[in-house]
């Protein structure tokens, strides 16, 4: 929403700021987080970060309620300032527009602009008369200046619940952000913003063992595909382990931790295919490779290791077939006899995200009957590997759409993500593998999705864009306690928690 040019000195500012708080130096932060804000009062992600920075309580609703003028679609923000003001977040928008802030009258939208561009030119005419074009700071400027906050109408409490309305024409502001004193002239990064800058989430413990998988980076006009990432749960030592110029989606990572495969794309044909590699990015090869008579096989999708690592499940569409279906490849190295390739399932129902389980003799699976059935449910099932027996897992119809099952480690409990009937967004729910009720386990007022058990099974990582970008979070099973383990401005999505 910000007017800034990429390489500008609002996006150095920013960087150094989150630079600064990452380093746990949060005077500098919020000094340099105030500058951004303070040369565009309309940047969105300065005040919230902003708001990430500031330990005042009055001001964090200050920050909030001016992402909200600059971004009423902004539902991260609405649910911060909403639990700040001791409400729900419906209770932050009007009746009949849960979550949103497009149910304010034309007025006050068109009064908050005008407040905000009054800022504006007040900041400029400072800068004009003395703020200099050095990249400080301009001299405060008193009942009105750029980074004075949003105060609530006359006669409304500041506390009060639910009560944020936007400023009116007469309204003045009461409070401004003063910067510290400048005793140090900001000089322009030239590194990347952190992988991990600091949140509004605690990250998670530094003793997590083993490593989460994800596709992460910055790819324009590909969002679903993305270069392979591996990370430790605290969201330390990340490293890209796909080719350069590679990128795909769904990784997994082998039993052993030396290989991964994952479903790569290729941007010439638009097709998706079924990779292997090695965790250094030295031995790239097309599973297809391993098939005996190359049979053609289209949308492969979601592999998934077996605990012995000899075998790789996936789904894919074969040559006339009108669904998606399960297939395993068994891995062989490449001076084995070709691969055994096997057709898992052949029905009506499209398949995908199958995952095994800890044994490694059954599969959970998604069904999908809505491809060939309008109004068809989407359910989980199990499949016997050795007798191909099929046990539908849930049965609540259309009222729950599920996707992305993972296995706990000790075999009782299958989470996977879901949206309810009615709903727009995707939380987590939990059931237990021998059959039962499904219940939620994470749910947010955003998409809450592909959750995956640690290796001890006390964690679930999971991907979320509560934060109004796609993040990695961790979960504890037993305190309820939720980590934030990225906080990138691009997408980062988790597939696997691996040892």
């Amino acid at each position: 929403m910000s007017g800034q040019e990429p390489g500008s000195q609002l996006d150095d500012l920013l960087r150094q700021g989150i630079d600064a708080a990452r380093a746990g130096n949060t005077a500098v932060a919020r000094a340099l987080l105030e500058q951004v804000v303070a040369l565009d009062p309309q940047h969105e992600k300065g005040w919230f970060w902003l708001a990430a920075v500031t330990d005042d309580l009055h001001e964090k609703r200050i920050c909030l309620s001016n992402v909200i003028v600059i971004n009423p679609d902004n539902a991260r923000a609405q649910s911060l300032l909403a639990r700040l003001e001791g409400a729900s977040p419906e209770s932050a928008a009007p009746a009949g527009q849960p979550g949103s802030m497009k149910g304010r009258t034309g007025q006050n939208l068109v009064l908050g602009a005008i407040i905000l561009s009054a800022l504006l030119l007040v900041i400029l005419l400072v800068i004009a008369l003395g703020g200099g074009d050095d990249g400080s700071a301009p001299p405060p400027v008193a009942d009105g200046g750029a980074g004075a906050g949003l105060k609530p109408a006359e006669g409304n409490s500041p506390s009060a619940p639910g009560t944020m309305p936007l400023p009116t024409a007469t309204t003045q502001p009461t409070r401004t952000f003063t910067p510290p004193p400048a005793t140090w002239t900001p000089v322009p990064s030239k590194t990347p913003i952190p992988e991990i800058p600091p949140t509004l989430f605690p990250p998670p413990p530094a003793a997590l063992a083993g490593h989460i998988l994800m596709r992460s980076g910055q790819t324009p006009g590909d969002p679903n595909n993305q270069p392979i990432v591996l990370i430790r749960p605290d969201g330390s030592s990340p490293r890209t382990i796909t080719p350069p110029n590679t990128r795909g989606h769904t990784p997994a990572l082998s039993p052993d931790g030396s290989q991964f495969a994952y479903i790569r794309y290729a941007p010439g044909t638009r097709e998706f295919f079924l990779q292997l590699d090695n965790l250094q990015g030295t031995d790239s090869r097309l599973a297809s490779s391993y098939w005996t008579g190359n049979p053609t096989l289209q949308k492969q999708e979601a592999p998934a290791w077996s605990p012995d690592g000899q075998w790789i499940a996936f789904t894919a569409q074969g040559l006339g077939a009108a669904t998606t279906d399960l297939f395993r490849v068994a891995v062989v190295d490449r001076q084995g006899d070709p691969a055994q390739l096997e057709r898992l399932t052949q029905d009506d129902a499209g398949e995908s995200w199958p995952a095994y389980s800890p044994d490694g003799t059954r599969l959970v699976y998604v069904a999908d009957l809505s491809l060939i059935a309008p109004g068809g449910a989407t359910d989980l099932r199990i499949l016997d590997l050795a007798t191909r027996q099929v046990v539908t897992l849930t049965t609540n119809g259309a009222s729950l759409t599920e996707a992305a099952p993972d296995w706990s480690p000790d075999g009782e409990t299958i989470v996977f993500h879901a949206v309810a009937a009615g709903s727009k967004t995707a939380d987590i729910y939990r059931i237990p593998a021998a059959g039962g009720a499904p219940e939620p386990l994470i749910t947010s007022d955003a998409d809450d999705i592909q959750p995956r058990f640690s290796p001890d099974g006390r964690f679930i990582v999971f991907s979320s864009d509560r934060t109004g970008n796609w993040d990695v979070f961790v979960y504890e099973m037993e305190t309820e306690t939720l980590y934030q383990v990225t906080s990138a401005p691009h997408t980062d999505i988790a597939n696997d928690w691996g040892h």
